[in-house]
């Protein structure tokens, strides 16, 4: 990328949480369902514990890539879906996983 004008730089922000385990698995499944509840992506996002795809849940919604609906409801239902900031990051994060599948 020599001459190209283009700094990796601004790259470490994303690699900083897309690198953490199963954030790109929860932004596709939640961006290929369009909304899901949280024990509809914990079945979907094979070997995650609740704990963590918790924690990755609350991480997204701080970075404003996801939002948290919940319903007044008894019992209570809670459902997430992309923003559209998010929906921008799944569109961007979608060629890399058909580059890697060519990989294989």
């Amino acid at each position: 990328m020599k001459g190209s004008g283009y700094c990796p730089q601004p790259l470490e922000v994303a690699n900083s949480f897309l690198s953490k385990k199963w954030t790109i698995s929860i932004i596709i499944t939640i961006g290929n369902f369009n909304i899901l509840r949280f024990n509809d992506i914990l079945n979907r996002v094979q070997g995650i514990t609740a704990k963590t795809l918790a924690e990755r849940l609350n991480e997204l919604k701080n970075l404003g890539l996801i939002k948290r609906i919940i319903y007044k409801e008894i019992p209570p239902r809670v459902e997430y879906e992309l923003t559209h900031e998010g929906k921008k990051l799944m569109k961007a994060i979608t060629p890399l996983i058909e580059w890697s599948l060519n990989k294989k």
